[in-house]
């Protein structure tokens, strides 16, 4: 785990301040997410070298076009939820806004990059590990506190992120373990990051009321309704899993 968040929040680091340089000397400024995404691969290239992980295990990148689509809606679908929940709660307002397709269009391959960048290495690293030696459940719950103290280290440090954090964490997880692999898990960060900063401002105005509901910062990501969103996700699923057991052993 360790391991796992340096490499993340360590290719974030490099990666800002070496586009920062590039942008300083005259450069455009589109390099800082591939920047991200190699030094993970390279970190995975590393771990996978020096682990001697050679073995098939999921998560594995999976399918790019199950993952790409699954992922992408269920992380624009669940912090949707909860912005509706918000609403319906009174604790916050949806108001028409001139849409800026271009502004909602043009972030999503660079979103992309920045969350399967650290999806590679939460998936590929921390969850792998876990789950080679202890079982499914474990490598979710460890990727699950990897990706939660990255989010902290990079601001987001109250009750309601950190809990949502470590939620949605296990949902994306989940998806790892899927048919979609670390696509899904990749799309489905995407999706969340995409709604939360493009879509509410570019696609539709969120305004929030001061209140218990409403939580912490301007979109979902801080409030209680996602984490009422994601306990309810991670419900179905888990009764999901208990049917499919229940099922295999008859």
């Amino acid at each position: 785990m360790v391991y796992a968040w340096l490499a993340a929040y360590g290719a974030g680091e490099i990666s800002h301040h070496l586009s920062f340089l590039i942008g300083e000397s005259g450069g455009p400024d589109y390099f800082r997410e591939p920047i991200n995404l190699g030094l993970a691969l390279l970190a995975l290239w590393l771990w996978r070298g020096l682990s001697g992980d050679g073995a098939p295990l999921a998560p594995t990148l999976g399918s790019p076009t199950w993952g790409l689509g699954g992922g992408w809606i269920v992380g624009c679908v669940l912090p949707g939820l909860a912005l509706v929940l918000m609403a319906a709660l009174g604790a916050g307002i949806f108001s028409p806004t001139r849409v800026q397709l271009l502004a909602l269009i043009l972030p999503i391959p660079f979103i992309l990059i920045h969350a399967l960048a650290e999806e590679v290495i939460i998936r590929g690293i921390a969850q792998r590990s876990a789950q080679r030696l202890y079982g499914p459940m474990a490598g979710i719950g460890l990727a699950a506190l990897t990706f939660c103290i990255l989010q902290a280290t990079q601001g987001y440090a109250s009750v309601w992120h950190i809990v949502n954090s470590a939620l949605f964490g296990a949902v994306l997880g989940f998806l790892a373990l899927g048919r979609g692999g670390i696509w899904a898990a990749a799309a489905g960060h995407a999706g969340w990051t995409w709604l939360e900063t493009s879509w509410i401002g570019d696609g539709v105005t969120f305004t929030k009321m001061p209140g218990f509901w409403a939580g912490f910062g301007p979109d979902s990501y801080g409030a209680p309704t996602f984490t009422v969103v994601l306990m309810f996700t991670l419900g179905l699923i888990g009764a999901g899993r208990a049917l499919q057991a229940r099922k295999d052993r008859q």
